[in-house]
């Protein structure tokens, strides 16, 4: 079953944050509250998948969202 998954973090390291979702929007919509992204900023993460964050004003580098179609969706959440 295709999920999503929204990670966010440094680079070169682990990621900080990981969740799987069922759906694209709803991993945006988690990505950008957790980072307080605002509408233009959400907007970019939901065309690209991807949006380079200020370390200092996000508390991480980077955020981004990948398509996954592993059986076991529960092995990406981090919690």
């Amino acid at each position: 079953m295709t999920h999503y998954i929204g990670t966010s973090g440094l680079h070169g390291c682990l990621p900080q944050f990981c969740s799987s979702y069922d759906r694209k929007e709803d991993a945006v919509t988690d990505l950008s509250l957790l980072h307080e992204l605002g509408k233009n900023r959400t907007s970019k993460l939901k065309k690209n998948l991807y949006l380079e964050l200020n370390l200092k004003r996000d508390g991480s580098d980077y955020c981004e969202i990948v398509e996954c179609d592993c059986s076991n969706p529960e092995n990406h959440n981090d919690n």
